[in-house]
């Protein structure tokens, strides 16, 4: 996944869900502002926040790799997963740790 398109749908993530502290998975389109987002086919993104911290994952329903951040780790990471898998919850606390989650 291209890292700025995951930069743009994780802030628009953060605005859909805009309260203090806050989990939530996006996975259709939804109403933001004056339009629509919704993220590309088959697609889902979750978000949480504990209000100063952040954690984001994405996952294509028929692809192979998650993608994630958080505020303690600001790079980008991703996990080979099984097609098919379900997203992982996101995390502001979780350590994406090497070995299991690889620093793009």
């Amino acid at each position: 996944m291209n890292k700025n398109l995951f930069k743009i749908c994780f802030v628009i993530a953060l605005t859909m869900c805009a309260v203090s502290a806050y989990a939530c998975i996006i996975s259709t389109p939804l109403v933001l502002g004056g339009g629509t987002f919704a993220p590309s086919t088959k697609v889902t993104i979750s978000v949480e926040s504990g209000g100063t911290a952040y954690g984001a994952n994405s996952l294509h329903s028929s692809g192979d790799h998650e993608y994630a951040t958080n505020s303690s780790q600001p790079n980008f990471w991703y996990k080979t997963v099984q097609p098919g898998a379900t997203i992982d919850g996101a995390s502001s606390t979780t350590i994406l740790v090497s070995g299991t989650w690889t620093s793009m």
